[in-house]
């Protein structure tokens, strides 16, 4: 161990990110051929055949490690799936792209992205998405051409199969024309909850974690044949790696997130170069004079520590280009056949507890054998002896702790001045993130000297985890967890909150108050509390009290659309159009790629007299979401209101292709049909809408009956 050696270089590239210098691309490769990035959620490494397992899980897999390069000291930056798929699209450690958990937390527009740069340099982007925390408006669609994750649009959706992402990226990838193109491909199957398709399901009935594996790999598999059926086996650089991995109750932890062991950081990476000739045993590339690069021996095995930062900078060395800014370096030389350095230091980090509940970050910082992790109590391993972590050797190695601790707080230092934990906030959908197993806490991270260690309150975790995972299909059982967690520690205020939670769905408005009270009251920050006690607040007619709590919300999370929005919404039934304005004016400011608030201002507009800024308005919500069915139909109100009944016509049916049973847009569509002399048409349209219509729309389907007895006559 070389621990000044580790110091230097962990100054060496902190220096060079800050500079905004790129590190040299090593072995380009200017024919900017395909690129093929496959991302597979919370897969361990050691479910792999070529990776040591012998459960048999990964036959396709296998048969692509033994044509690729795979690296055995892989390491995931963190262990939660948006900031590692940021850290991966980007090339930059979390302390410089912002984002620590998958809550509150969005890629700024500041930040420089790979597919930005490959986009640039000639190349058509796509991006084929299995799962909810890595939907576009979390930052990350930025520089892709097509953004495919409009499964999402449904407000339940949280995940999609492998097989249908696949025939999303297949077909995308058929029609790519003569440009060349990057993919990238984020498969979600692993992640929680465990529910693998037949057959997969009954073959592993008692490990269903195995069942997502096995049935993610045959899904690979059949895609892998397909690229080879279209020659781009051959042609294409394909990155096959996981974001991080499972813990499956190691160490107290059920899935993912708290800590930094090998079964969640340590995660299996294969690269496959493009082949110059059709040999069996070797890949190649190219560089600018036309010798050989990278030349890499059918299943080279690299096995010092390397980053999933490091991604980013290799993919743009092989388009022939370089990033702006980056932590990690190019891979070529060791797929080429450097030796590389075992000492270099990986390093990894988790801010979610610290996040949740205010316990103490931990990070780390990985060498082919040691680990160091850094916390109230910290913790070495010799991962060649104990490759599950079971026996810190501290108190025995305390030089080579104090060595690689020492390169953390210089990391450190090199971020602080970028370490802005906020980022920008993308509260979006704490129910969504819930369903897959992840908590919503505080925005901001708290200061660690003061904090727990989070080996400590693995049991409140534990019974915290278990009520999340039961809220949905038993919340008298959640309710049981959360309760249990509050006696571990009566001051959790997270299991306040899902208490409350619990309680609003229930309809318990008064309990759940008093329980998000207490939870703030024991230091609980995260602003869905207070967008909740003003919608109980909504509720029992208290207005002024519902618009304290959200302004105390878009206080703690400026940067949170949704509370925004729902500000609006709110200033807007107050009949305040100034305010209502503002708030939406804030939430587009913060998420220009979402239509909601581009919608609301433009009602806002109309209700203001200002009908042409409400159709630009209307319009730029469409831009963002074509299919958003309500903005078709408010277009086309105007459009009918201005006496221009074919727009409007033409508008009404562009909301009924998004939403068929749609009653107030075949309302409208009847109405223009008849001021186009369209009887039979409006009669058809009048005749659906009094079939479809609920109640409450007493006086519109004695109208349509009226207009129908009149049609007929």
């Amino acid at each position: 161990m070389r621990a000044p050696a580790l110091i230097a270089f962990l100054f060496l590239s902190s220096a060079a990110c800050r500079s905004g210098q790129p590190p040299a691309p090593t072995n380009p490769i200017p024919s900017r051929h395909p690129i093929v990035l496959i991302t597979i959620d919370t897969l361990r490494a050691d479910r792999l055949g070529s990776y040591g397992s012998t459960r048999g899980l990964t036959p396709s897999l296998d048969a692509f490690a033994r044509g690729a390069a795979r690296f055995t000291a892989a390491v995931s930056q963190v262990p939660l799936t948006l900031p590692s798929h940021a850290t991966i699209l980007t090339g930059l450690h979390p302390a410089h792209h912002l984002i620590r958990t998958n809550d509150g937390f969005r890629l700024a527009a500041t930040v420089p992205t790979l597919a930005e740069q490959l986009k640039a340099a000639g190349y058509r982007t796509g991006a084929f998405i299995g799962g909810y925390p890595v939907r576009a408006s979390s930052g990350l669609a930025r520089g892709f051409d097509r953004y495919d994750d409009e499964f999402l649009r449904s407000p339940d959706a949280t995940e999609r199969s492998a097989d249908e992402v696949l025939r999303s990226a297949t077909a995308w990838i058929d029609a790519k024309g003569s440009q060349p193109f990057f993919a990238w491909i984020h498969l979600f199957d692993p992640h929680s909850p465990y529910a693998p398709p037949a057959p997969f399901a009954a073959a592993h009935r008692d490990a269903p974690y195995d069942g997502e594996v096995a049935y993610t790999d045959a899904a690979v598999g059949r895609f892998l044949d397909r690229l080879r059926q279209l020659g781009l086996s051959v042609a294409a650089t394909i990155v096959i790696v996981a974001d991080h991995g499972e813990s499956l109750g190691e160490h107290g932890e059920r899935t993912h997130g708290t800590f930094l062991y090998d079964a969640t950081i340590r995660v299996p990476l294969l690269i496959k170069l493009p082949t110059v000739r059709p040999e069996p045993d070797t890949t190649y590339g190219r560089n600018t004079d036309g010798k050989t690069v990278g030349r890499t021996e059918a299943g080279r095995v690299v096995d010092v520590p390397v980053e999933t930062a490091d991604l980013a900078p290799t993919i743009a060395a092989l388009a022939g280009t370089a990033l702006t800014r980056s932590d990690g370096r190019s891979l070529l030389p060791l797929i080429g056949g450097a030796k590389g350095d075992p000492d270099r230091p990986a390093y990894a980090e988790s801010y979610y507890q610290n996040v949740l509940l205010g316990w103490s970050p931990l990070r780390a910082v990985r060498t082919r054998q040691w680990k160091y992790i850094e916390a109230p109590r910290a913790e070495l391993y010799d991962l060649e002896g104990d490759p599950h972590e079971l026996q810190s050797r501290l108190n025995e190695r305390a030089a080579l702790a104090t060595g690689l601790q020492r390169a953390l707080t210089g990391l450190e230092a090199a971020a602080r001045s970028k370490d802005d934990v906020h980022g920008a906030g993308a509260n979006e959908s704490v129910e969504r993130l819930r369903s897959l197993g992840y908590a919503s806490g505080s925005t901001a991270p708290a200061p660690a000297g003061r904090a727990i260690d989070p080996k400590d309150r693995v049991a409140v975790w534990a019974e915290i985890e278990d009520g999340i995972d039961l809220t949905a299909r038993d919340p008298a059982s959640a309710e049981h967890k959360f309760a249990r967690a509050l006696q571990l520690q009566p001051d959790n205020g997270l299991a306040m909150k899902y208490l409350a939670d619990l309680r609003f769905r229930a309809g318990r408005l008064r309990e759940a108050r008093e329980e998000y009270r207490r939870a703030i009251a024991a230091g609980f920050r995260h602003p869905d509390a207070y967008v909740n006690l003003a919608s109980i607040a909504e509720r029992e007619g208290h207005f002024d009290e519902a618009r304290e709590a959200l302004n105390r919300a878009v206080e703690l999370a400026s940067s949170d659309a949704d509370a925004w929005n729902r500000l609006g919404l709110l200033e807007a039934r107050r009949n305040d159009v100034g305010a209502a304005r503002r708030a939406f004016t804030r939430a587009i400011a913060v998420a220009g790629d979402r239509p909601e608030p581009y919608y609301n201002l433009g009602l806002i507009e109309r209700r203001a007299g200002n009908e042409t800024a409400a159709q630009t308005r209307l319009q730029e919500a469409l831009t963002r979401d074509a299919a958003y069915a309500e903005a078709h139909y408010e277009l086309a109100t105007g459009y009918l209101l201005a006496r221009q009944p074919e727009r409007a016509l033409e508008a009404y049916r562009a909301a009924l292709a998004s939403r068929p049973e749609y009653a107030e847009a075949l309302f409208g569509a009847a109405r223009a049909e008849l001021d186009l002399g369209k009887n039979a048409d409006a009669r058809r349209d009048y005749e659906r809408f009094v079939k479809i219509a609920p109640n409450e729309y007493r006086r519109q389907i004695a109208a349509a009956q009226a207009a129908i007895k009149r049609i007929k006559n």
